[in-house]
């Protein structure tokens, strides 16, 4: 069954580098009763940096902004979307990635090492209905 295979952590939320670093889309969510968790990261191997945000009762956000010269958010803020992915953590990683790609999901990111979780794997992968989905190496 998936709830023993995959566990929500956040929603992805994209953002311009100056509203990330001038703390504009905090202030924004602020509003919402949302707060920063944990330190403002920057990932050179991902292209992006960002922040997450807790608030009561509400799932937990992650602004992520372009970072370096090359970044997919980019492309995604140039579309107007701000819905940039939802993130699940994956208790096997290489087996949730074969499932997905088994009914049709592309990677579009292989496992790679995060800084927003300690050196911890996170894979990206396109589902057949257009959902961008962050995998997470669970601990």
């Amino acid at each position: 069954m998936h709830r023993d295979r995959l566990l929500f952590h956040h929603i992805g939320i994209a953002c311009r580098r100056d509203a990330l670093a001038h703390g504009a889309e905090r202030e924004t969510l602020d509003l919402l009763g949302y707060c920063p968790e944990g330190e403002e990261w920057a990932d050179d191997r991902l292209g992006m940096k960002g922040q997450f945000m807790v608030g009561a009762g509400a799932p937990r956000l992650e602004l992520v902004a372009p970072y370096g010269s090359h970044s997919p958010v980019t492309s995604w803020l140039e579309r107007g979307i701000k819905l940039y992915h939802l993130a699940f953590f994956a208790t096997d990683l290489s087996a949730e990635l074969g499932r997905m790609r088994e009914r049709r999901a592309k990677l579009m990111l292989p496992p790679t090492p995060a800084v927003a979780f300690g050196g911890r794997h996170v894979a990206f992968v396109m589902l057949p209905n257009l959902l961008l989905i962050e995998v997470i190496e669970k601990d």
